[in-house]
Protein backbone atom coordinates (compact mmCIF):
# COMPACT_ATOMS: atom_id res chain seq x y z
CA UNK A 1 0.00 0.00 0.00
CA UNK A 2 1.53 3.52 -0.91
CA UNK A 3 1.71 6.29 1.19
CA UNK A 4 -1.07 8.03 -0.27
CA UNK A 5 -3.73 5.26 0.80
CA UNK A 6 -2.00 4.84 4.20
CA UNK A 7 -2.20 8.65 5.00
CA UNK A 8 -6.07 8.38 3.90
CA UNK A 9 -6.81 5.25 5.70
CA UNK A 10 -5.39 6.80 8.55
CA UNK A 11 -6.92 10.15 8.32
CA UNK A 12 -10.65 8.06 7.79
CA UNK A 13 -9.81 6.36 10.90
CA UNK A 14 -8.64 9.43 13.14
CA UNK A 15 -12.03 11.06 11.64
CA UNK A 16 -14.33 8.30 11.98
CA UNK A 17 -13.73 7.48 15.68
CA UNK A 18 -15.08 4.29 17.03
CA UNK A 19 -16.84 2.89 13.92
CA UNK A 20 -18.86 0.37 15.39
CA UNK A 21 -22.07 -0.51 13.75
CA UNK A 22 -25.28 0.30 16.37
CA UNK A 23 -27.43 -1.86 17.73
CA UNK A 24 -31.11 -2.34 15.76
CA UNK A 25 -34.12 0.32 16.96
CA UNK A 26 -36.95 -1.20 18.87
CA UNK A 27 -39.80 0.68 19.20
CA UNK A 28 -39.06 4.59 18.96
CA UNK A 29 -40.72 6.35 21.82
CA UNK A 30 -39.99 9.56 23.89
CA UNK A 31 -37.42 12.29 22.59
CA UNK A 32 -34.34 10.35 23.85
CA UNK A 33 -35.37 7.71 21.97
CA UNK A 34 -35.24 9.74 18.86
CA UNK A 35 -31.69 10.83 20.03
CA UNK A 36 -30.51 7.54 20.21
CA UNK A 37 -31.84 6.49 17.05
CA UNK A 38 -30.18 9.17 15.46
CA UNK A 39 -26.66 8.85 17.48
CA UNK A 40 -26.66 5.60 15.15
CA UNK A 41 -27.78 7.02 11.91
CA UNK A 42 -24.44 9.29 12.41
CA UNK A 43 -22.54 6.37 13.54
CA UNK A 44 -23.84 4.41 10.79
CA UNK A 45 -22.92 6.90 8.07
CA UNK A 46 -19.59 7.54 9.41
CA UNK A 47 -19.00 3.71 8.50
CA UNK A 48 -20.34 4.26 5.33
CA UNK A 49 -18.33 7.16 4.18
CA UNK A 50 -15.53 4.70 5.64
CA UNK A 51 -16.48 1.79 3.26
CA UNK A 52 -17.03 4.28 0.12
CA UNK A 53 -13.51 5.58 0.67
CA UNK A 54 -11.95 2.29 0.56
CA UNK A 55 -13.83 0.90 -2.37
CA UNK A 56 -12.27 4.06 -4.00
CA UNK A 57 -8.93 2.47 -3.17
CA UNK A 58 -9.68 -0.97 -3.38
CA UNK A 59 -6.44 -2.79 -4.74
CA UNK A 60 -8.93 -5.68 -6.88
CA UNK A 61 -12.53 -6.01 -8.27
CA UNK A 62 -12.92 -8.42 -5.24
CA UNK A 63 -12.27 -6.06 -2.74
CA UNK A 64 -13.96 -3.53 -4.10
CA UNK A 65 -17.40 -5.02 -4.02
CA UNK A 66 -17.28 -6.05 -0.61
CA UNK A 67 -16.57 -2.35 0.63
CA UNK A 68 -19.69 -1.27 -1.80
CA UNK A 69 -21.28 -4.05 -0.57
CA UNK A 70 -21.13 -2.72 3.02
CA UNK A 71 -22.13 0.85 1.95
CA UNK A 72 -25.87 -0.79 0.51
CA UNK A 73 -26.19 -3.25 3.29
CA UNK A 74 -25.53 0.11 5.74
CA UNK A 75 -27.95 2.07 3.51
CA UNK A 76 -30.91 -0.58 3.07
CA UNK A 77 -30.34 -2.14 6.06
CA UNK A 78 -31.63 -6.27 6.91
CA UNK A 79 -34.40 -7.16 4.32
CA UNK A 80 -33.60 -4.71 1.59
CA UNK A 81 -33.80 -5.31 -1.79
CA UNK A 82 -30.21 -4.85 -2.21
CA UNK A 83 -29.26 -6.27 0.64
CA UNK A 84 -26.64 -8.94 1.30
CA UNK A 85 -27.38 -10.89 4.41
CA UNK A 86 -25.03 -10.46 7.80
CA UNK A 87 -22.92 -13.36 9.37
CA UNK A 88 -25.44 -15.01 12.26
CA UNK A 89 -22.74 -13.53 14.80
CA UNK A 90 -23.55 -9.84 14.02
CA UNK A 91 -27.34 -8.23 14.35
CA UNK A 92 -28.99 -7.45 11.78
CA UNK A 93 -29.22 -3.50 10.89
CA UNK A 94 -32.24 -1.63 10.17
CA UNK A 95 -30.66 0.32 7.72
CA UNK A 96 -30.22 4.30 7.71
CA UNK A 97 -33.34 4.55 5.55
CA UNK A 98 -35.66 2.86 7.79
CA UNK A 99 -33.91 4.81 10.77
CA UNK A 100 -34.67 7.99 9.05
CA UNK A 101 -38.08 7.03 8.81
CA UNK A 102 -38.77 5.66 12.13
CA UNK A 103 -37.28 9.08 13.44
CA UNK A 104 -39.73 11.04 11.68
CA UNK A 105 -42.89 9.05 13.08
CA UNK A 106 -41.35 9.08 16.34
CA UNK A 107 -41.80 13.01 16.19
CA UNK A 108 -42.98 13.90 19.79
CA UNK A 109 -46.49 15.80 19.02
CA UNK A 110 -45.53 18.84 21.02
CA UNK A 111 -42.93 20.02 18.62
CA UNK A 112 -44.01 23.67 17.59
CA UNK A 113 -44.56 23.43 14.57
CA UNK A 114 -41.50 25.44 12.78
CA UNK A 115 -39.14 22.91 14.33
CA UNK A 116 -41.17 20.50 13.29
CA UNK A 117 -41.24 21.69 9.48
CA UNK A 118 -37.07 22.26 9.90
CA UNK A 119 -36.42 18.87 11.13
CA UNK A 120 -38.97 17.30 8.01
CA UNK A 121 -36.97 19.62 5.74
CA UNK A 122 -33.89 17.98 7.52
CA UNK A 123 -34.47 14.26 7.18
CA UNK A 124 -35.82 15.18 3.80
CA UNK A 125 -32.44 16.06 2.64
CA UNK A 126 -30.15 13.43 4.53
CA UNK A 127 -33.10 11.19 2.89
CA UNK A 128 -32.76 12.33 -0.48
CA UNK A 129 -28.37 12.52 -0.48
CA UNK A 130 -28.51 8.55 1.30
CA UNK A 131 -30.41 7.80 -2.18
CA UNK A 132 -28.15 9.39 -4.36
CA UNK A 133 -25.35 7.81 -2.56
CA UNK A 134 -27.48 4.35 -2.76
CA UNK A 135 -27.86 4.74 -6.41
CA UNK A 136 -24.24 5.32 -7.34
CA UNK A 137 -22.98 2.38 -5.15
CA UNK A 138 -25.72 -0.28 -6.85
CA UNK A 139 -24.48 1.24 -10.45
CA UNK A 140 -20.54 0.43 -8.92
CA UNK A 141 -22.01 -3.24 -8.16
CA UNK A 142 -23.05 -3.31 -11.81
CA UNK A 143 -19.76 -2.27 -13.49
CA UNK A 144 -17.38 -4.84 -14.24
CA UNK A 145 -14.22 -2.84 -13.80
CA UNK A 146 -12.30 -1.69 -10.72
CA UNK A 147 -11.92 2.21 -12.71
CA UNK A 148 -15.27 2.72 -13.24
CA UNK A 149 -16.14 1.47 -9.70
CA UNK A 150 -13.76 4.05 -8.40
CA UNK A 151 -15.67 6.57 -9.98
CA UNK A 152 -19.43 5.78 -8.87
CA UNK A 153 -17.61 5.50 -4.93
CA UNK A 154 -16.05 9.02 -5.29
CA UNK A 155 -19.53 10.17 -5.94
CA UNK A 156 -21.20 7.60 -3.36
CA UNK A 157 -18.75 9.42 -0.97
CA UNK A 158 -19.62 12.80 -2.19
CA UNK A 159 -23.73 12.30 -1.57
CA UNK A 160 -23.01 10.13 1.77
CA UNK A 161 -20.60 13.56 2.96
CA UNK A 162 -23.37 15.73 1.88
CA UNK A 163 -25.88 13.60 4.37
CA UNK A 164 -23.60 14.11 7.22
CA UNK A 165 -23.47 17.98 6.54
CA UNK A 166 -21.58 20.54 8.34
CA UNK A 167 -21.78 22.39 12.03
CA UNK A 168 -24.10 25.62 10.15
CA UNK A 169 -27.23 26.75 11.47
CA UNK A 170 -28.40 27.83 7.54
CA UNK A 171 -28.72 25.38 4.83
CA UNK A 172 -25.06 25.04 3.34
CA UNK A 173 -24.13 23.57 -0.48
CA UNK A 174 -20.88 24.18 -1.28
CA UNK A 175 -16.82 23.08 -0.48
CA UNK A 176 -14.71 26.32 -1.39
CA UNK A 177 -14.89 27.55 1.88
CA UNK A 178 -13.60 25.32 3.90
CA UNK A 179 -10.64 24.87 0.94
CA UNK A 180 -10.08 28.60 0.73
CA UNK A 181 -10.18 28.30 5.10
CA UNK A 182 -7.51 25.34 5.07
CA UNK A 183 -5.42 27.15 2.18
CA UNK A 184 -5.10 30.05 4.86
CA UNK A 185 -7.41 32.83 2.79
CA UNK A 186 -9.20 34.46 6.16
CA UNK A 187 -11.42 37.11 3.78
CA UNK A 188 -14.40 35.80 1.89
CA UNK A 189 -13.95 35.94 -1.30
CA UNK A 190 -15.87 38.73 -3.18
CA UNK A 191 -16.18 40.82 0.35
CA UNK A 192 -15.52 44.90 -0.14
CA UNK A 193 -12.34 43.87 2.19
CA UNK A 194 -10.56 41.45 -0.98
CA UNK A 195 -8.71 43.84 -3.14
CA UNK A 196 -8.77 41.07 -5.93
CA UNK A 197 -11.30 41.48 -8.60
Amino acid sequence: MNATKKALLAALLLAGGALAPAQPPAEIGPAEGIADQAISLARELRLAMYYAALAVYAPTPTDQRLYIQQVVNLIEGEGGEHTVAAPPARPPLPGMLARLELIRKAMPPDVPPGKRRVLSLILTNIRSFLGFALDESLAALRRGDIAAGAEHMRKAFAFLYAAWGIEVETPYLGGIWLLLRHLGYQQRPMSPEDPRP
